[in-house]
């Protein structure tokens, strides 16, 4: 692409790669001063939506996307610097001739492929979640079932996977274990 001739996507982009966790008026300003372009927050906010979103780009597994009490902030997964500024625009493509793919990012990092399983999961996750309370006559979260001791140790299990596979998790669980049968 020539010089000065970016997408706005490109110049979101590049400003991502500062390394910063950024916020869209952040992103917006710091695109507005490096380019020269009048760019609106609006604009910026609705390419930033696409860009995080793992099911319209490929970009979206690599981009971290946090709620907090001011709105949300972005940042690149640290791994994700290892990546061209060229074949980073490269992921926000569904189609085009040459064009880098997450499959060779892959291929040439393997340490990107813990994003697309952690994302996936959530996905899963999400479906779960919203399916179970959908069956669920319980309120405000909390569900109950019974299971086997080797259920239950599976469940951890899988619970400790999901955790190594993000890379860590501050989690915060309530387990009550009621035993039947138990005592007098």
């Amino acid at each position: 692409m020539a010089k000065g001739k970016k997408t706005n996507s490109e110049l979101i982009i590049d400003t991502l790669r500062t390394g910063k966790s950024l916020r869209s008026p952040d992103i917006t300003s710091m695109v507005a001063e490096n380019s020269g372009k009048d760019i609106k927050i609006q604009d910026v906010a609705s390419i930033l939506a696409k860009l995080s979103n793992s099911s319209k780009c490929d970009l979206g597994y690599l981009i971290k996307k946090q709620k907090t009490d001011r709105g949300y902030v972005y940042s690149l997964v640290k791994e994700a610097f290892n990546l061209t500024p060229e074949q980073t625009y490269d992921l926000t493509r569904k189609t085009g001739k040459n064009r880098f793919t997450m499959e060779e990012a892959i291929r040439k990092y393997p340490s990107l492929k813990k994003y697309l399983r952690s994302a996936r999961s959530k996905t899963t996750s999400k479906k779960n979640i919203r399916s179970s309370k959908r069956s669920s006559t319980g309120t405000s979260g909390h569900y109950s079932r019974e299971i086997s001791g080797e259920s239950l140790t599976e469940l951890v299990g899988e619970l400790v996977r999901e955790i190594t596979d993000q890379g860590g998790l501050n989690i915060n669980v309530n387990l009550t274990v009621n035993f039947k049968g138990l005592g007098g």
